[in-house]
């Protein structure tokens, strides 16, 4: 049955081979701050396909600024982290119970401690100062939209999202992690802006097991839908994001709207796949 919506894709995978998507718009106003003022450099973490840490390695290098990076598990090399250390990226590898601690203040004083000086970023990049950089792909959109959907990680990019939109319609954010403290810490980034807005929705239902997993199912219908759309897909977050979509819009209830779908990039964790046999 044919369904009467209207359906754009925000192609933000295209910004740049290495600092794409949003990433470089949660990057953005934080590190043009660190090459202003000069701190000895820039510490963040993530896990050993992060998307945030090639990035971050990436704009480092362009910027001339010395980055390091906590990495969640044992020490061992990806594709991701041989292109991070290529970069000129220094790793330091923690294990899972340990990087359970990451929201702890304590934790993270810790952390400060052993790099005095350096800018700490959080998880995914999703600190109060990057949610303006976020904030500008609405304002890039074409008018008449009334819903906006995106994936959800460490929430960054939807409460940048809501900021950007400033009361109009609705954002939709699909969660591709089971975590019960994402609507407070959303809520958290979006009072740091001073944004009251509550025009969001998460759709909860198609984590796939958690964050970096997903049924054989899954995969296969995530790449049926990149054949059908000739669009590059990837299962942690645009796959996910795109699955949620689909079935929402076959069940009719997003006839007549106007939909915006930010594609945020991650195309690189494909290799990371491949390389575990979990990709063609």
């Amino acid at each position: 049955m044919e369904r009467q919506i209207t359906l754009t894709i925000k192609r933000d995978d295209l910004i740049h081979p290495l600092v794409s998507g949003n990433k470089w718009r949660k990057l953005k106003y934080p590190l043009q701050a660190a090459k202003a003022e000069g701190p000895p450099g820039v510490l963040s973490l993530g896990g050993p396909y992060s998307n945030h840490l090639l990035a971050l390695a990436g704009a480092c290098q362009a910027l001339g600024l010395a980055c390091a990076a906590l990495v969640r598990g044992h020490e061992q090399q990806t594709p991701t982290l041989e292109q991070c250390q290529a970069l000129g990226m220094s790793l330091t590898f923690i294990d899972r119970n340990q990087y359970r601690q990451r929201h702890d203040p304590q934790w993270q004083a810790h952390w400060q401690a052993r790099y005095p000086g350096w800018l700490l970023l959080p998880e995914g990049g999703s600190a109060p100062d990057a949610l303006p950089g976020v904030a500008e792909w609405v304002a890039e959109l074409p008018g008449g939209w009334t819903q906006l959907w995106l994936p959800v990680g460490s929430g960054g990019t939807l409460a940048g999202t809501v900021l950007g939109a400033g009361g109009q319609g609705q954002v939709v954010g699909v969660p591709v992690v089971k975590d019960q403290s994402l609507p407070a810490r959303i809520q958290q980034l979006l009072v740091s802006q001073g944004c009251s807005h509550q025009n969001y929705q998460l759709r909860w239902g198609h984590e796939g097991g958690g964050f970096g997993k997903f049924t054989p199912a899954m995969g296969e219908q995530i790449r049926q839908l990149a054949q059908r759309l000739a669009l590059p897909l990837e299962p942690l977050y645009s796959g996910k994001l795109m699955l949620a979509l689909w079935q929402a819009i076959a069940t009719g209830e997003l006839d007549g709207q106007h939909l915006v779908l930010l594609h945020t990039g991650g195309l690189q964790s494909l290799d990371g796949f491949r390389a575990q046999g979990r990709w063609p």
